[in-house]
């Protein structure tokens, strides 16, 4: 009888072969895993890139808040003082009492003096 053709193929091309086919492909898997491995090096270098920049990124825009909020906290005392000033100056007695003794207003009849202090 002749030689019968298998129906079964091959799972591996190297199966049965000589070691330098098969010392051959390790070498080619050994440049294939290389090359893989080189690309995930990039591909982290790229992200970690990214993520490094939005870090620094985000750093500055809470100095910038923190700078505002500051900020902030000034202008609130400065619209509240101003507030009062304005409720005082709503005051009659007030605003006279400030005429006289700030800019040297007076009434009819009274006569200013002004004292000076020396040493």
């Amino acid at each position: 009888m002749g030689k019968r053709q298998s129906n079964v193929a091959q799972i591996h091309a190297n199966i049965g072969k000589p070691k330098q086919a098969k010392q051959l492909m390790s070498t080619r898997r050994k440049k294939r895993a290389l090359m893989i491995s080189g690309v995930i090096a990039v591909v982290t270098f790229c992200l970690g890139f990214q993520l490094y920049g939005a870090k620094a990124n985000l750093n500055q825009v809470n100095g910038q808040i923190h700078y505002e909020k500051i900020n902030l906290k000034k202008q609130k005392t400065k619209a509240a003082e101003l507030k009062q000033k304005n409720k005082l100056l709503k005051n009659e007695d007030y605003v006279k009492d400030l005429a006289h003794t700030k800019y040297g207003y007076s009434q009819k009849g009274e006569t200013n003096y002004h004292l000076s202090s020396s040493k």
